[in-house]
Formats: structure tokens, sequence, C-alpha cells
């Protein structure tokens, strides 16, 4: 539980001390430190397909450790499952398991791995420990390597790419001792610092994308997860210094996914982690989840559902649910239904309008444009009745998808406001026929008139709406 602290009182820091010069490459040409050519097949990587369409959903806590603190471990789950979840949080016994499996949730266990810092070891100091972390998973999974219930094993969170040799042998044991398992690690996000920042690197790379490759070429995950909690750092995307992390973050995480041809999971924020932090709403819950979706997320994490200290937590410190479970409850459902539809699809372009104008923003990166492959001639407007913001631009962001086996396409549209509803219309792309939309609830399919076409369709704020063509 300290490492989770840390962690955060580190974060915090490093958000109030670093500017974004300090983060960023400072333009001097540096030595490769990965092969800009490795591919998928070069590197042999063995992507993680969840079992059976799971949409994994869960809540990124340890039950071991914090389970009891709370509620009853028994309790936890029940309210997980409650929760719109389809994973508990990391168990790390068979009680843990057993209770998943009573509630119909499925689980990543705890491997409780210590991975190590090689750089001041000699080789054999470093051989030993590598064969101790084969011998530690050997062992760990036995229980439960063919348990159907257990999808994965927990096995770091954030590392630098000091850890990066020790970890590859703990996914490299996860494989071979329990092969079609998830061998689970988290990155940091891309403001953890770099090399040159004024604080001690947390990377151990001059940049995120180094970050990144260096990850997978040297790893060999079946998957990329990262954490990202600049929704609520930005003031619901307000600052937008922070609001730009936000997307930068995705788009690149998007990108070595794709290039790798590997999923990615995000976690986004369910809290108050920051102290002067406005709490959670519906909206900051969604918009997460749908721009995550959109980007192709294959997995759905939020941190956290206990408060470990922090404020407005899904479980409050009496262990009684909140307004916060409420609206995560509401938006796991959103995200099970969604997100269990898109796993026959894969993400093919994401782009959006501009969050603010080079005018506004000179120094700060701008993203691709909306593609508009799916939704022809789309445009997209405000209230007519929005009063002062009757000329304000409207905000979207729009992903791209197509039928892995088949011939259909998809748009799912985001409204990127926090206070306003966007109207989108479009026309069906040539080729195609028929357009239905996507339920949030229950993933069902409904076909649109040509009058409910015309007309158009609104996305209240942070939310979305999938739409499915076919010939």
């Amino acid at each position: 539980m300290k490492r989770i602290y840390d962690i955060a009182l580190f974060t915090f820091a490093l958000l109030l001390a670093a500017s974004p010069c300090a983060l960023a490459q400072d333009g001097e040409e540096r030595p490769a430190t990965y092969d800009e050519n490795a591919t998928a097949e070069s590197l042999g990587l063995e992507p993680y397909a969840a079992p059976d369409g799971l949409y994994p959903v869960f809540p990124w806590d340890h039950l071991a450790s914090w389970g009891d603190k709370y509620q009853s471990i028994e309790d936890g789950i029940k309210s997980m499952a409650e929760c719109g979840c389809t994973l508990s949080a990391f168990v790390a016994d068979d009680r843990g398991v057993k209770l998943a499996k009573e509630n119909g949730l499925r689980c990543i266990y705890e491997l409780d791995l210590e991975t190590f810092d090689e750089r001041n070891l000699s080789e054999e100091e470093v051989q030993k420990k590598l064969d101790a972390i084969d011998a530690h998973v050997k062992e760990r999974v036995q229980s439960t390597k063919d348990d159907p219930a257990v999808i994965g094993y927990n096995l770091r969170d954030e590392p630098g790419v000091y850890l990066f040799r020790s970890l590859a042998a703990a996914v490299a044991a996860v494989k071979k001792y329990a092969p079609g398992k998830l061998a689970y690690i988290n990155l940091f996000p891309g403001y953890a610092s770099t090399i040159g920042a004024d604080v001690d690197s947390q990377l151990g790379t001059y940049s995120y994308r180094e970050y990144l490759e260096r990850y997978v070429q040297e790893v060999k995950p079946q998957f990329l997860s990262y954490d990202n909690y600049m929704v609520e750092y930005s003031e619901d995307m307000l600052q937008l210094n922070r609001a730009s992390v936000y997307f930068s973050d995705l788009f690149e995480v998007r990108d070595v996914a794709q290039k790798y041809k590997l999923p990615f999971w995000f976690i986004g924020s369910s809290l108050c982690i920051m102290e002067d932090s406005t709490p959670p709403t519906p909206a900051r819950y969604a918009y997460q989840a749908y721009t995550a979706l959109a980007a192709g997320a294959e997995g759905m994490t939020w941190f956290l559902y206990y408060p470990l200290g922090w404020k407005e937590s899904p479980i409050d410190e009496n262990g009684n649910k909140t307004l916060s479970w409420i609206y995560m409850r509401d938006i796991n459902q959103q995200v099970q239904a969604l997100g269990k539809y898109l796993l026959a699809y894969r993400s093919t372009e994401l782009g959006m309008t501009p969050i603010y104008s080079k005018e506004e923003a000179p120094n700060l990166p701008q993203f691709p444009e909306v593609p508009k492959n799916v939704l022809k001639n789309l445009t997209c407007r405000l209230s007519t009745s929005a009063g002062e913001y009757e000329n304000a631009e409207p905000k979207i962001m729009v992903g791209e998808f197509a039928q892995k086996d088949g011939d259909r396409v998809a748009a799912l549209a985001v409204d990127l406001s926090f206070s306003r509803s966007v109207k989108i219309n479009f026309e069906i792309p040539d080729g195609y026929k028929t357009v239905k939309v996507v339920s949030q609830l229950d993933g069902s399919e409904t076909a649109v008139s040509e009058e409910s076409l015309k007309e158009g369709f609104w996305i209240i704020p942070g939310h979305g709406k999938l739409f499915v063509f076919e010939k």
C-alpha cells in the first residue's frame, strides 16, 4: 500500500514542479536506444486475447492489502459485480478467486514479484535474480494456471526502463508456465519524469515514445496498459496544457499498440487524487471511458475503488457506496456493452476537433483531425438556444473501426464538452446501405430510419454514440 501512496505523491509533486519543457525532448540528437524498424513479427510478440469475448472492466485495487480495511472481501467483490465490473480487483489467494467466481467475475492474481534495478549489479548477480524470478513465477502460478476465472497475473505497476530486464523474464515465465494467461503490467503516463527533468527520472528515457518502444522491444509484452489522470488534474480539461497531455498519451499509446499489433487498456481517475480536485461527475467518468473506447482500448480500469486517504471514492471510509459508485456503475455498464461489441472490430482511424487553437496555445501539440471516412459529410452543432455560447465551436472525437471478420464499418462519436450537448449529422458512406445505432445499455442494434438520419443525433456531454454501417 505504501507504494501506491508514494506514486501518487510523487506524481502530484511532479505536476506542480515540472513544466512541459522539462518533460519534453530538448531537441538534441540522441543515440538510438531501440530499433525503429522492429515489428510484431520480428519481436515474436504474442498479443493477449481476452476469453469468451470478455471486455475487462475493473477497479485498480489490491484486495489482499486493502479489502478488510473498509469492508469484508466478500462484500467488496459482491459490490464490484454490482458496479458493472467484469473482473474483481487484484486477488492474492484461492479465497479471492472463489469469491470472484461466486459473483460471476474473473480476476487477475497477484504474483508478489520482486523486480530489480540491474544498473549496479554484475552479470552474475543479474542472472541469479532472473533465475529466481523464473522459479517464483513457476511456483506462484501452479494453483491457478488452469483456472478460467484467473485471466492473468499482476507483475508490476509503473516500471522505469531499469526494471525491464526483470520484467521480460517474468513475462516469459508466465507464457511458459501459464500459457494463455496475461502477464499484467501497467505503465507510467507521459507526464512521468524523463531524463533531463529537474527531478529524478521515473521513465529513464528522454521521451515517452522511447519509453514505450523500449518496453515493447525489451519486455515483449502481450498488451499495453497505462494510466492518465489529466482529465481530473486539468479541472475537466479547462487547463489546456494538462488537457493536451491526456490526448498526447492516448494517441501515442494507441500508435505504439497498433504498430506492434497489441491491444491496449486504459486506467482513468475515479476519485479525487489531488487535494483541490472537484468531485467526479458522470461526465468525467464518461469522458475518460468514451475517449478510450473511441481510440480502440480493449480494457477499462479505474483508480481507485477504496479511498486510501483520498476523497470521493466509490466506497467510502465506512465501507458505504457513494455517488461515485453510482456513476462508476452506470459508465461500467456502458463500457461493457460497447467494449464487448467493438471486440469484433479493429480501430482504423482516430481524430478530433481542436480543443484549443494554435493562437491560444502555440506551444501545445495539435492532434489528427476528425476522420470522415465512415461518417460522411459530418457536421456538428450546439443547441440553437445556447445563448451566450451560441457561437462556440462544438468539439468532438471520432474513432473509426472495421469489422475483423466481415465488411461492416463503425464509428464512435464522442462529445468533448463537459457542459453542452452536441448534435451531429452525417450521410451513409458510399457502398453502404444501412446504418444502425448500438445501444450503450446492452450492445443491441437499432436500425436508423431516413427521417432519423436526416434529423441527426444528440450526444450528451462526455458521452458518445456508436454507429455501424452495412452494405
